[in-house]
Order: C-alpha cells, then sequence, then structure tokens
C-alpha cells in the first residue's frame, strides 16, 4: 500500500470513529453555595444531577463544585432538616456559579433514635425494637421473650437459661419492666442464675424495647440493661386463640365490653412436660414432674380518645422436686414458688404536645427451697409508683421528666451452709433470718434536641435515695446522633449507672446496712445502616464498675470491688426475595473483682465470643422453613486442683484453683423449626377462623453435648460432666387456632 494510500485509510478510519464513538459534549464547571434562609452555611448537603448520577457534598462552607456537560440540567440538593430543592439550571463553558437557599423542614426529634445500644429487628422507634411476631417466630425461641432475646447482641450469656446477662454483668443488673412497672422475679424454675423461661405470656406481647447499654435517665436502678415490655391493648376486637404442643397448652381471648370503651383481655398456661420427660427418657431424675402455670388479665377503658386506663393481673407459679448434684453431694431438690403482681396504668395527652402516664403497682413473691438439711423461704412484698411525661415543645425539641417511688421489703429465713464447699447431709449450718425494708424514691429530667442540621442529641440524668445507708446518687448521661444520610447515622453515648445492693446484703446481722449503691460508667460508640433489604450495626463500648460487692473475714459485705466490661457487639439483618435473617456477634473482655477474690478475675457472668445465626425461607406466604444457630467459647470457672479430709467431719473438701483461671468446652447448638398458617372454615357453631400455625420444631438436631457445669463424687478424685438443659435432640411439635 502506497503511503498516499495508508493517509487516506487512517482519515477514514479517524471519520468512522467519530460517527461511532458516542457524543462528548463540552464541560462546565459549576461552582455554588448551599445556605439556610438566614444566610448560614449548611455543611454536608447532597448536591446531584440525578439524570447523570453525579454529586457533591457541600464543604463547612456550604461550597460545592461540579463537573457538568454544557446545556440545561436539573440539580437536585438536599439535607436532613431541610425542603429538598430542585433547580434547573443551564451551566456553560466556564464557570456559573450559584447560590442555593433551603428552608428548614426538620425531622421530628421523636422520630429520631438517640439512644446507643439499642438493637432489634423492627421498629424505628426507642420503644419498638422487638415485636410479638419475632418472638413467636425465632427458631429455638421456645417463643419465649428471654430465650428470644439471645439471638440479639449484647446478650453473652454462659448457659441456656432465660436470664438476661448483658455484657459481662449478672442478670441482676438488667431492669425488667412490664407496663411501666418493674417487675422481679421474672422467670420459671429460678435459680442462683436465673430461670429458664419467662412468666410473661408471649402472646400478650405487643412490643418490647431492649437496650444493653447507655440507656435513657428515664431508667433507674440498673447496671448493665433494660428490657421495658408492653403488653397488648385492644379495644374492638373480639378473639380466642388456643394453643399446645408437647410441653404444655394455653388459651387468651379479648372481649370488647363497650365497644371502643371497654375491653378485657387474658390469657393461661399451664406447662405438664412429662410427655417429653417419657418420650426422651428423663423421668428417674424426677420426685414428681416439674409444673408452672401463668394467669394474665388486663382491664382496658378508654374515657376519651386521648387518655386511657388499665388494671392488670399477673399470677405466675412453679413447683419442682428433683435428684440434683452440687458439688459433691446429691439431694433431693424441692422448691415452690409464686408471684402475684397487680398494676394500675394510666395515660392521658393533654393539647397536642404534653403526654402524661402513670403506674402504680404492687408485687407479693414467696417461694420455698430445700436441698437436703438446707433450705430456705423467701417473701417479698414490693410497691412502686412512676410518672412519666413528655413535652414535645416543637418538632425539634421534647423534654421528658418524671418521678418513681420504690419500696422493697424482703424477708429471708432458713438454713445455708456455713462451708460452701461442704454440703452434704449433716454438714454444719447456720440459721439465718433478714427482714429489710428499703425506700428508693427518684426523679429524671431529658432534654432530647436536634443540635444542628442532621445533629441530634440527649442530655439528660436523675437523682435516686438509698434508704440505707442514706445517701443520694447523681446519674448524668447523655447521648448524640448524628444522620449521615437516610441510610446512615454515628452514635456516641456516656453515662452514670447506680444500682441499689441486694437487700439481702443490707441486714444488720448478716449484712452491712452501710453498703452504698454499686455503679458502673458506661461509654459507648456506634455506627448503623438501614435500607429497604437490610440493616447493619456495629458499636463498640466499655463499662467500668465501682463498688462492687467484697467479703472478708471481718466483714460479711463492703464495698471494694471494681471491675470493667469491653467488647464489640455486630449486627446484621437482610431480606431477599424468600430469604430472610440475621447475625449477631459479640466480643466481651470482662473482669471483676468481688466476692473473696483479691484481684480481678474474669467475670462468670459472659463468655468471650458469641454468635448466632437466624435464618428463614418462606416457601410460599404459608410455610416457612427456619434455623438457628449458636456457638459461643466456654464461660469462665473456678477449677478444683486438689483435695484434702477432714477427720473431724470425715468428709473430703476440695482445693480450689486461681479464680475464674479455667473455661468450660465451647457451646454449639443448631435448632430447626417448620411452620405453616391456614385457616379453618366454618363448622357447627364456629366461625371461620383467624390465622392459624402448626409447627415442628427440633432442638439441638445435631445432638451435641454442651457441658453445664462440672460435678464431683464425694471424695472429690474424679469429674463429671453435667449436661445442658438441651444437649439430648429433641423434637417439638404444637399448634396455635385462632377465631
Amino acid at each position: 500500500m502506497s503511503p498516499h494510500a495508508l493517509d487516506l485509510s487512517r482519515r477514514l478510519l479517524l471519520v468512522a470513529c467519530l460517527f461511532i464513538a458516542p457524543g462528548v459534549a463540552s464541560a462546565a464547571t459549576l461552582r455554588g453555595r448551599v445556605v439556610d434562609r438566614a444566610g448560614r452555611a449548611i455543611e454536608f448537603a447532597n448536591v446531584q444531577v440525578p439524570a447523570l448520577k453525579r454529586g457533591a457534598v457541600t464543604d463547612t462552607e456550604g461550597r460545592f463544585t461540579l463537573e457538568l456537560p454544557d446545556g440545561p440540567q436539573v440539580l437536585e440538593v438536599s439535607q436532613i432538616g431541610y425542603q429538598r430543592v430542585r433547580l434547573n439550571v443551564a451551566a456553560s463553558v466556564g464557570t456559573a456559579d450559584l447560590r442555593v437557599v433551603l428552608a428548614e423542614e426538620p425531622v421530628p426529634v421523636a422520630e429520631v433514635t438517640v439512644a446507643a445500644s439499642s438493637f432489634g429487628k423492627a421498629g424505628k422507634s426507642e420503644g419498638a425494637v422487638l415485636r410479638r411476631i419475632d418472638v413467636l417466630t425465632t427458631p429455638g425461641g421456645a417463643a419465649d421473650v428471654f430465650q428470644a432475646l439471645r439471638a440479639l447482641p449484647g446478650i453473652n450469656a454462659p448457659n441456656e437459661g432465660a436470664a438476661v446477662y448483658v455484657r459481662g454483668g449478672d442478670p441482676s443488673e438488667t431492669l425488667i419492666r412490664v407496663d411501666s412497672g418493674e417487675l422481679g422475679h421474672p422467670y420459671h424454675y429460678e435459680g442462683a442464675s436465673g430461670g429458664l423461661f419467662s412468666t410473661i405470656d408471649s402472646y400478650m406481647i405487643k412490643s418490647a424495647f431492649f437496650s444493653s447499654g447507655g440507656f435513657s435517665s428515664k431508667y433507674g436502678g440498673a447496671l448493665s440493661g433494660v428490657l421495658d415490655v408492653e403488653t397488648q391493648d385492644p379495644l374492638d376486637l373480639r378473639t380466642v386463640s388456643l394453643g399446645a404442643n408437647l410441653a404444655g397448652m394455653s388459651a387468651s381471648s379479648s372481649w370488647a365490653l363497650v365497644p371502643g370503651k371497654l375491653s378485657l383481655i387474658g390469657s393461661v398456661s399451664r406447662s405438664f412436660p412429662e410427655l417429653l420427660f417419657r418420650l426422651y427418657g428423663s423421668v428417674s431424675e424426677y420426685e414428681a414432674a416439674p409444673s408452672s402455670a401463668n394467669l394474665f388479665s388486663r382491664l382496658l377503658w378508654r374515657p376519651s380518645a386521648a387518655s386511657r386506663l388499665s388494671l392488670s393481673y399477673l399470677d405466675s407459679g412453679d413447683d419442682v422436686a428433683l435428684h440434683a448434684e452440687a458439688l459433691n453431694a446429691r439431694e433431693l431438690y424441692v422448691e415452690h414458688a409464686r408471684n402475684h403482681t397487680v398494676a394500675l396504668n394510666g395515660s392521658a395527652l393533654i393539647g397536642k404536645q404534653l403526654a402524661l402516664r402513670g403506674q402504680m403497682s404492687g408485687q407479693y413473691y414467696r417461694s420455698r427451697w430445700s436441698f437436703g438439711t438446707l433450705g430456705a423461704s423467701t417473701t417479698e412484698r414490693n410497691g412502686q409508683a412512676n410518672l412519666d411525661a413528655v413535652w414535645s415543645a416543637s418538632p425539634r425539641h421534647e423534654v421528658s421528666f418524671g418521678a418513681n417511688l420504690r419500696r422493697p421489703a424482703t424477708e429471708i429465713r432458713g438454713s445455708f451452709a456455713a462451708d460452701s464447699t461442704d454440703i452434704v447431709s449433716g454438714a454444719p449450718s447456720r440459721q439465718h433470718d433478714t427482714d429489710v425494708t428499703l425506700m428508693n424514691p427518684g426523679l429524671y429530667l431529658e432534654d432530647k434536641v436536634r443540635v444542628w442540621g442532621p445533629v441530634y442529641a440527649t442530655l439528660g440524668g436523675r437523682f435516686d435515695y438509698a434508704s440505707e445507708p442514706g445517701v443520694w446518687t447523681a446519674d448524668p448521661r447523655g447521648a448524640v446522633a448524628w444522620r449521615i444520610d437516610d441510610h446512615q447515622t454515628a452514635r456516641v453515648a456516656a453515662g452514670r449507672y447506680h444500682q441499689l445492693a441486694d437487700p439481702r446484703t443490707l441486714d444488720p446481722v448478716y449484712g452491712n446496712p452501710d453498703l452504698e449503691p454499686l455503679r458502673a460508667d458506661h461509654v459507648i460508640a456506634g455506627y448503623e445502616w438501614k435500607s429497604e433489604f437490610g440493616n447493619l450495626r456495629v458499636e463498640g463500648y466499655r463499662k467500668d464498675y465501682r463498688g462492687l460487692l467484697t467479703t472478708d473475714s471481718t466483714r460479711f459485705f463492703a464495698n471494694d470491688g471494681h471491675g470493667f466490661a469491653r467488647g464489640v457487639d455486630v449486627f446484621l439483618q437482610g431480606t431477599y426475595r424468600w430469604l430472610s435473617g440475621w447475625v449477631s456477634y459479640g466480643y466481651l473482655d470482662s473482669r471483676r473483682r468481688e466476692g473473696d477474690a483479691g484481684e480481678r478475675v474474669p467475670s462468670p457472668y459472659g463468655v468471650a465470643h458469641s454468635i448466632t445465626l437466624v435464618g428463614q425461607y418462606h416457601l410460599n406466604s404459608a410455610t416457612t422453613l427456619g434455623f438457628r444457630y449458636s456457638a459461643s467459647s466456654g464461660r469462665p470457672y473456678t477449677p478444683v486442683v486438689g483435695r484434702f479430709y477432714d477427720p473431724g467431719r470425715e468428709v473430703w473438701h476440695p482445693v480450689e484453683g486461681a479464680r475464674q483461671s479455667a473455661n468450660m468446652p465451647d457451646y454449639h447448638r443448631l435448632d430447626v423449626r417448620y411452620s405453616r398458617l391456614f385457616s379453618m372454615p366454618a363448622w357447627a357453631a364456629l366461625p371461620q377462623s383467624g390465622p392459624c400455625v402448626v409447627y415442628v420444631e427440633g432442638l439441638n438436631v445435631l445432638a451435641i453435648d454442651n457441658t453445664l457445669e462440672y460435678v464431683y463424687n464425694s471424695d472429690y478424685s474424679r469429674r463429671y460432666e453435667r449436661d445442658s438443659y438441651f444437649s439430648r435432640r429433641l423434637l417439638v411439635a404444637g399448634f396455635s387456632l385462632t377465631w
């Protein structure tokens, strides 16, 4: 090919490329400034051209720069707390200056969650993070609110019980409230480390707020966490529900006595697990099959559209008699417990800005237990009253304030082991007779405000008085939330929390009436991302303890203990077509000096690593398959490293190693669940049913033998593993019918 022909070919190729390639317009630089009506710069505003998928964010002076094609474009400018603006702009080659003015349209402060550590799967407000349906459908949760909570971050439970262990704290450090009133002893088959199931009927739950730290000044008397349950309040529904499974049965109903004005709801349930024990060969362990019962009723009256009044009654009880092992002793353990709670609640909306809520309740609890020759009875008569108010001063300003009064009275009488390592029959014992009554008034004030643009803050505190030893405590608390955009929020929180010492330790004979309230200081930082497909939350925290109870040879108890808990919680939830689920992970490093420990040792109230995976596959609108897999590192415990003989008592005693210096084996458990919704046609006198469900659930389907604790033979020469409650593979089937 000649040079002339080659040059012509190159020109033709260039022309062809110009026709094939997309057109490129002349570039223009669009510069501008975003301000409010007062001329103040608006930082971090989003400036976008949606058609071109180009955008910028304003700097601290409200300025932005965009490279755009020459010609007319539609510009969108937005920022949280301001009205969105759409502008038609015509950029030309060169530089164009633009001034954009945004009018305020603040997000109502009530709709912004400022508090940290409020983990959950449902709801945007601080008071609705766990719905009733979440409790009923979580695989492996046994339709129990406390068991369902174990799937959330911040719960570092060292065993399979229902007790709520929050970030290295023991169960007594978590406040349990039902309809604004504190509920003591909320477990069935309660022991030193909590119980197995909740006394709260899951079918009566409307929603539940759970916080694992940094909670509002409204909540007092708790070092670590809060579970605030709200029960159902239907006015015009007439329903009847029946449910049963291999371990028990339940019934609930609601009646509209006066439509729109007066209604009554109630539920009753009873467990009789003898059938399960016979199926799985556990009858021989029990002198009599354990049983429990719940009764809940609530009368609701709505005098006006802006006010409500309700009267509630909760009655629960359980009985158990089994051959139990502790240390090197095997004896018959018998326990009977009964819990009665009556509560009066009222709420009213005054005008459009002030909401009031009041509550008065009384609780009577009595339990008796015996283990061989040891045993005791406990009687508690607790009264309380709360008044809460919320004043919505403006869309950007909300003030909460209130007062409360608690009067716990505790009586304990019985025979306890004189030596905690010698509990065999005939061991020395000491008689205990405690009678303590306390007064604990408190008040709080909290201001929730939009500080600036996307930044919201809560600042407040509470004051509480402890009649024993006669001291006031002050708890300042605060939190800041930055709404980065509609999907992302960053939060920091800090605060001080006090909790009364256990009334049993304040006894003037067997305790120390000068014990001051225990203290914990929280610092939390977190990030949250939300979208229509899922939710991600990551939090880091530190909790420092002061005034923990210690014992020594000269005093029964003293406030000389201290400790800390630090860690990270991660929660990821997502939904894709017919799949839904979540993953929660917690890392915990906690050490405490309490009891007779001479130094800080690992906390027995938590585990270093814990992870839970929950998944549900919806085969269709009526059928669901679900699973829950839980794994955690072993909890710390104090090992027995030797033994010595007591010739006077003719028994062996253990020699313990360093406190909490060993760990139990790791924990693993897989549960699966099949459920199907259906409805039944009208038949005879029965109308067509509402939504009904039948389910089959497999607990610990891999049959992993998880160790609960170690026990020993009489001379401590051999150690045995005592398996956890659900170490056997269990298959449970049941149904629920509703009309």
